[in-house]
């Protein structure tokens, strides 16, 4: 074996298995999108205008994805990883058997990991499987937490690598936003989170199953003894290794003493005790700290009719199977929706604080600030004394020459001058045009900033992406100007 069985606690089981996935990680992440990627495609093509449908689907069929992999791991736990083409030969005996089962009542099952490798590996169902899980799942309970904490982690590594999109994504170019992606997403976002989705299950899978496989591993050498076992086979494998000599003078020497011992010695036979005192005896040995102590187990058995027909049995069976699979899950996911739930409503919460932080950090005009305004923004000269008195009458005349880009250059640079040496607006010399943004967002009022995202909007087409706009939107932006700020500056003076 590829693995060193010895007694572990589950948490340990676990993280062995996780050593396997780390171990194996490449083969059993290409077999699990085989699997998946053809089936995520097929579905696309069918229900395209329903993404939630394609990541539903393609969540539930996991049970159709995992047997391949732990086929694979039982294998290559013993040295012998399978073929391609030896798995895509056995893949109907290995899925097919119990795929109804698992696909249906068992797929809510938290245990499902644990679970698996009795159905597959051991080829057992019914009765056989449900009394082998209660023999091999008794107080095991950390399968049902590798799940939760799957589950966990995926959702994680969907959120790290969305927010990884919205980060590298330049922001005079940036097309996606937390609030767009979240809050309020179009197909692009949906079709973005489900692909996500895909990549995050993909990621896991791995260590779900081997994690799963493990505990399985541990259960079965703490019940059978498989570290005892493995020990004697060494112990043989490395005697048959010594050298014929060794073993023929122990033999020697055995012959010997027993030639010396033997003549003077007399026979020893084993005393004869009556029925009742051997039974007094075998007590008194049994009730010894060494045998270990008692406990009880208290469960529900099924103590109906047992001569029904073998029809009945097995749909009775089935209904067991299926009231024990699903309830066996459902316990749980009240008490899961409940933290998920809560945590999404505390990050929507701390999201929504975030947006608008501007009712926390408002400030008025006027008030005191550290150092010098910047005279030079992102390469735009913002000084007053560099800019003309009527920046109004300067910007109309320059849209009767058909100059728009200067019209809006002074526009958008009187702006600036006004927000940072008048109304004093701490405004960081390394700061682009976004930044600007939001700190006018934050710090103004809701008109003064609507009128400023406009111009910056307009601002930014024209700088980066060279769209010429429209005469008349920038002479609209020029009269709110002429309405608004230069009258307050008049007021003012």
């Amino acid at each position: 074996m590829t693995v060193s069985m010895r007694p572990r606690v589950a948490w340990e089981a676990i993280d062995l298995g996780f050593a396997m996935a780390r171990q194996w990680f490449l083969p059993l992440w290409l077999w699990w999108l085989c699997s998946a990627l053809p089936l995520f495609c097929l579905a696309v093509l069918l229900f395209h205008e329903t993404p939630w449908l394609v990541m539903l689907l393609i969540w539930w069929l996991k049970p159709l994805y995992e047997p391949t992999l732990l086929f694979w791991l039982s294998r290559a736990l013993f040295d012998q990883p399978p073929s391609f083409p030896m798995i895509l030969q056995r893949w109907q005996r290995i899925v097919w058997p119990q795929l109804l089962a698992n696909l249906s009542w068992r797929r809510l099952s938290l245990n499902r990991s644990f679970y698996m490798p009795i159905g597959m590996l051991e080829g057992v169902k019914g009765k056989q499987r449900r009394s082998r899980i209660s023999v091999l799942g008794r107080g095991q309970h950390a399968g049902i937490w590798l799940t939760l904490a799957g589950v966990f982690f995926e959702l994680a590594l969907e959120f790290s690598f969305l927010i990884l999109i919205i980060i590298m994504l330049p922001e005079e170019l940036q097309w996606l936003d937390l609030q767009a992606l979240f809050i309020s997403p179009g197909p692009l976002e949906e079709w973005l989170q489900h692909l996500a989705d895909l990549l995050a299950m993909s990621l896991i899978a791995p260590f779900y199953v081997a994690g799963g496989f493990a505990l399985y591993l541990t259960r079965r050498s703490e019940l059978e003894a498989w570290d005892i076992e493995l020990s004697f086979r060494r112990l043989i494998a490395r005697r048959k290794s010594r050298p014929r000599q060794s073993a023929t003078l122990l033999a020697a020497m055995a012959a010997l003493i027993c030639l010396v011992v033997i003549p003077g010695s007399s026979e020893v036979w084993a005393d004869e005790i009556e029925r009742e005192r051997a039974k007094t005896v075998i007590e008194e040995v049994l009730a010894d700290d060494t045998f270990g102590k008692k406990q009880t187990f208290t469960y529900w058995k099924y103590t109906g009719d047992r001569n029904q027909g073998d029809s009945e049995s097995g749909l009775l069976d089935l209904v067991i199977d299926f009231v024990e699979g699903f309830l066996q899950g459902f316990a749980v996911v009240g008490e899961v929706l409940l933290w998920v739930v809560s945590g999404t409503g505390l990050a929507y919460l701390g999201y929504r604080i975030l947006s608008n932080r501007e009712i926390l950090t408002r400030r008025r005009p006027g008030s005191g600030r550290r150092g010098e305004p910047p005279a030079v923004l992102f390469g735009l000269d913002v000084s007053p004394q560099n800019l003309p008195q009527d920046i109004g009458r300067q910007v109309r005349s320059r849209l009767e020459t058909r100059d728009v880009r200067g019209a809006l250059s002074l526009l958008y640079r009187g702006a600036l001058a006004k927000l940072v040496h008048q109304e004093q607006l701490e405004v960081p010399d390394s700061a682009t045009e976004g930044e600007c943004l939001r700190l006018v967002t934050a710090e103004r009022s809701a008109r003064e900033a609507d009128f400023f995202q406009r111009l910056t909007l307009l601002w930014v087409g024209l700088a980066y992406d060279h769209q010429l706009p429209d005469l008349n939107l920038v002479g609209g932006l020029c009269q709110e100007w002429e309405s608004q700020w230069e009258r307050e500056v008049q007021g003012v003076d």
